[in-house]
């Protein structure tokens, strides 16, 4: 289920996503499945095949966004994720779990970034902001706010974030581990100098090697911001809307 590059300006109390049962691979995709994820798990040991929370459509309309959602788990996306699989499997729909990018705006007017660790699954050793795949809740309504709250908590241990400033300022398509990614801009009541000095005791460091603060006007104004240093398409993406949030609001 790909789709155009969608900016917008959306609180995160109007966002809706509902859950509406599971998604099952295609007979011929499940048949491959513990093959694939064997030969995952050979490479990546430590992996866990938990369960995500796939979008299976989405519509904006009125500064509303709506999701609709089945769950998934993350086996189901390593066998259906390579850039071939609508060729070798014309009719049979990906797993498509939803990324979260979190732009965590601290109180001094920085944003956090991250390195990826060399040895990361995905993108290792380039920029990366914060985040993760959003995971099923028990009933039909799913809080991608707290879900976002979630990751900020294990990554970098930030449970400070002001829910009435927070929205949602994209959503893209990643065309090369091919799954939806929304991007959302979170404002901490902590400085950059807190944050980092909090986040040694996050619960989930493991995939970023190094955590650094940089001025909110870098991101913003820098076209090739840190040149030289190789950037996830999250990171990317996350920055263009952005940029694009920051001249939608100051135009008002």
């Amino acid at each position: 289920m790909t789709f155009a590059d969608q900016a917008f300006t959306i609180p995160v109390d109007r966002i809706h996503c509902r859950l509406t049962g599971s998604f099952h691979l295609a007979e011929s995709v499940e048949a491959l499945r513990k093959a694939g994820w064997d030969r995952f798990l050979a490479r990546h040991p430590a992996a866990f095949d938990g369960q995500l929370l796939r979008m299976a459509a989405h519509h904006v309309e009125d500064n509303r966004l709506s999701i609709t959602a089945q769950a998934t788990n993350f086996s189901a996306y390593v066998v259906t994720r390579h850039a071939g699989f609508a060729e070798e499997h014309p009719g049979a729909e990906r797993a498509d779990p939803l990324g979260l990018t979190v732009l965590l705006v601290t109180a001094d007017q920085h944003v956090i970034v991250t390195r990826r660790s060399l040895t990361a699954e995905q993108n290792p050793g380039a920029l990366y902001l914060i985040g993760g795949y959003a995971e099923p809740a028990v009933g039909e309504e799913v809080d991608l706010f707290e879900e976002a709250a979630r990751e900020l908590a294990e990554e970098v241990a930030v449970t400070d974030i002001d829910r009435s400033s927070a929205f949602a300022i994209g959503l893209a398509y990643d065309p090369v581990y091919c799954h939806p990614e929304l991007c959302l801009l979170a404002s901490s009541r902590s400085t950059s100098a807190e944050i980092l000095d909090g986040a040694r005791h996050a619960p989930d460091r493991n995939e970023a090697a190094e955590l650094f603060a940089s001025p909110l006007s870098d991101i913003l104004n820098e076209e090739d911001f840190m040149p030289g240093t190789p950037k996830t398409w999250s990171f990317l993406k996350a920055q263009a809307f952005l940029k694009q949030h920051f001249r939608e609001r100051h135009a008002l």
